[in-house]
């Protein structure tokens, strides 16, 4: 292996599910390191056994594997390696740079002057030593602390380029005391920023800070989840594209492209994402991703509609409006079973009961009148909006006192996709019986 060849590592602590944060730092590290013809490393750092989650390393590599974060190495284990943690403490107790503490062994710090370093993000950073103390590296019960270990890992791995959350700026000077200890050269650094709301404030659960898989099982895209988490404070400069596979990712991406300022986490944005992802997709293919939050569609017995054709072209209907999958059993669920709903929706304006139970009529004779073989959009759009413009003086042209009602009354929604598009998807017998329905509501 050759010191110059890039490697970077992604290092998540099985003590919880994969958050936003994390794939982000894996992503970045991935990007980097395919981009300059390197290697990508994946280190589980689990020697906080207090804190070890059951299901966590787990979920880390299943989400890595969802994502197409391949990585080239690993999984490896600091509990693997816990003889070399204790040797390394050992040998700077006997250099005089570290000591021994109620059974732990903690680093000598030396608080005069300050620690210069070059982060690839960041620039020229001083921080005085006199903010740091004396830290344990080795804890009583013989397992070696976050300093020392990730450092040793990094050394013995040869990574080239440690790629994580800024919030592990301020104890730089901690770890290059220790590589001067060891007398080992420094990796490259790039600190990232902090992911923070709409107000700059730390995220929490309800605005983002929650685990990978929960974005995923709410229906939200892979691909939308990885272009949005790549734009969580990085943008190729002098360009305004938003959209980016993984392949481009790894084209454009550029560490020194990455802003120092804390990056915004906007659901806002997000749900636009992901609603472009859904209109990229065909009907066939969200069919098959949205069959988790639509079981019904399984079957084919639901109403006389649950056959393939019918089911794409429900999916069609809601394609251009959708944010997420999860949102198509509430869109959709009166394709399947008898819309519920209270009589004053099918109001249209100030019109009274009377002249909403004549529209209905008027739509149920025209539904009559059409035979099965002509039931399809186009014909049903000709005839109604013909019949809404020979309406009675004063009224033609207002399509919505024949439209709104007839809508309602096939889907029980306030809002929905147009009235042509459901009867054609329902079928004549299925229209006309709701439209009874609807007037037998009016008294």
């Amino acid at each position: 292996m050759k010191q110059s060849q890039v490697r970077t590592r992604f290092a998540p602590s099985p003590t919880g599910f994969l958050h936003v944060g994390g794939l982000r730092t894996a992503l970045y590290n991935y990007l980097f390191a395919k981009q300059n013809g390197g290697l990508f490393i994946l280190r589980i750092e689990d020697t906080d056994r207090a804190r070890l989650v059951e299901g966590a390393e787990q979920n880390i590599l299943e989400t890595l594997r969802i994502f197409g974060l391949d990585f080239d190495e690993g999984p490896i284990r600091q509990s693997d390696n816990l003889e070399r943690y204790r040797q390394c403490a050992k040998e700077l107790v006997a250099e005089g740079a570290a000591y021994g503490d109620n059974g732990a062994i903690r680093f000598r710090i030396i608080e005069d002057g300050a620690t210069k370093f070059t982060d690839i993000i960041h620039g020229e950073i001083e921080i005085k030593n006199k903010t740091q103390e004396d830290f344990i590296i080795l804890k009583s019960d013989g397992f070696p602390t976050y300093n020392l270990a990730h450092l040793v890992d990094d050394h013995d791995m040869a990574i080239t380029h440690v790629i994580r959350g800024d919030e592990f700026i301020s104890s730089m000077p901690k770890y290059i005391a220790l590589h001067k200890a060891f007398g080992w050269e420094l990796p490259q650094y790039a600190h990232l920023p902090l992911l923070l709301n709409k107000n700059r404030a730390k995220l929490s659960k309800r605005e983002g800070d929650t685990a990978v898989k929960d974005f995923l099982d709410d229906g939200y895209l892979k691909e939308a989840i990885l272009n949005f988490v790549a734009l969580l404070g990085w943008h190729p400069s002098k360009s305004d594209r938003e959209i980016f596979s993984l392949e481009d990712l790894i084209k454009a991406f550029k560490l020194e492209d990455v802003q120092k300022a804390g990056a915004i986490f906007d659901m806002t944005k997000l749900d636009w994402m992901n609603g472009e992802y859904i209109r990229r997709k065909s009907p066939r293919e969200l069919l098959e991703l949205a069959k988790p939050y639509s079981p019904t569609w399984v079957s084919d017995t639901q109403v006389g509609v649950g056959h393939h054709l019918d089911l794409e072209k429900i999916i069609a209907l809601e394609q251009p409006r959708l944010k997420k999958l999860s949102e198509l059993p509430g869109r959709t669920d009166y394709f399947f079973k008898e819309p519920e709903y209270d009589a004053v929706l099918l109001k249209w304006k100030q019109i009274s009961d009377a002249e909403i139970k004549k529209s209905l009529e008027t739509s149920k004779q025209i539904l009559k009148s059409i035979s099965d073989k002509n039931f399809g959009k186009e014909n049903l759009e000709k005839i109604f909006l013909e019949k809404a413009g020979n309406l009675p003086a004063g009224k033609a042209g207002d399509r919505g006192e024949l439209l709104w009602p007839l809508r309602v009354a096939l889907t029980g929604k306030k809002a929905s996709p147009g009235p042509f598009e459901i009867m054609e998807i329902l079928g004549q017998k299925k229209a006309i019986s709701r439209v009874e329905s609807a007037i037998s509501m009016l008294k």
